[in-house]
C-alpha cells in the first residue's frame, strides 16, 4: 500500500474533511444546547449536550477510520466498503440536539403565558 493520494481529485481526502467539519459543527451545536438550554431545560440539556458532543466525536474517529479503510481498498484496487456509521452518529446527534432545542422553546413559550 503506498501513502501517495489514490486519485488526483483526492475524493477520499475531501470527503473525510468534510466529514470533519460535519462533526465540529454538531459539536458547537451541542454546546449552544447546553449553554442556552441550561438555564431552562437544567440538567437535561446538559445531558443531551454531552450526548450529542459524544455523538460528533465518535462519528469523527469512525470518518477517520472509515477514510483509511476506503484509502487502503482503493490503492489496493478492491472493492469499497459499505455505508459508514459515521451518517448514524451525526443523525442521532442532530436529532437530539433538535428535541432539546424543541423543549426549549416550548418551555420558554409555556413560561411567558400569563
Amino acid at each position: 500500500m503506498s501513502d501517495a493520494p489514490f486519485d488526483i481529485g483526492l475524493q477520499p481526502e475531501r470527503t473525510l474533511l468534510a466529514w470533519r467539519r460535519t462533526c465540529l459543527a454538531l459539536a458547537v451545536g451541542a454546546m449552544l444546547v447546553i449553554k442556552l438550554g441550561a438555564p431552562t431545560l437544567g440538567i437535561v440539556a446538559g445531558i443531551i449536550g454531552v450526548i450529542s458532543l459524544g455523538l460528533g466525536a465518535g462519528a469523527y474517529v469512525v470518518a477517520t477510520a472509515r477514510y483509511r479503510m476506503v484509502h487502503t481498498e482503493l490503492s489496493a484496487g478492491r472493492v469499497l466498503p459499505g455505508p459508514g456509521l459515521q451518517v448514524a452518529l451525526i443523525a442521532l446527534g442532530v436529532a437530539l440536539g433538535g428535541s432539546l432545542a424543541a423543549a426549549w422553546v416550548i418551555a420558554v413559550a409555556v413560561d411567558r403565558i400569563p
